[in-house]
């Protein structure tokens, strides 16, 4: 059994990715007022990621989240949920999506300076 939740601006249920995503397995804390949850990412890019989480918020949630490089540097940023996939723990390493889109809404140099690096094939900075 699982739970599927999704909100475009559109309305329409159609994805409207504008940029490239890199598939990175990187550690991430989040939350809605404190990053007390944890995940992994999937993928990022620089407006958003896909966390694999079995603790999923509903659509439109804010978040604040605290992703991990490779270098151990703890970068902190925000974002919104904007779909979520929820299945039981039990089947959580089966799954191929469970967890949630997050659009970023608030990012810094560092964090941009890293997907800008992944993205060109380039040793990104704390790789």
């Amino acid at each position: 059994m699982r739970t599927e939740f999704r909100q475009t601006p559109e309305g329409d249920g159609m994805e409207k990715r504008s940029q490239n995503r890199s598939g990175k397995r990187l550690f991430v804390k989040f939350g809605k007022d404190k990053p007390d949850k944890v995940g992994f990412t999937e993928d990022v890019s620089a407006g958003g990621m896909f966390i694999k989480t079995n603790t999923v918020l509903q659509p439109g949630s804010h978040l604040q989240i605290e992703l991990t490089l490779p270098d151990h540097r703890v970068l902190s940023m925000t974002g919104q949920v904007m779909w979520a996939r929820q299945v039981p723990p039990s089947l959580l390493r089966f799954a191929k999506k469970s967890g949630m889109g997050i659009r970023l809404t608030e990012t810094n140099h560092d964090y941009q300076q890293y997907i800008a690096a992944i993205g060109t094939g380039i040793k990104a900075p704390g790789s």
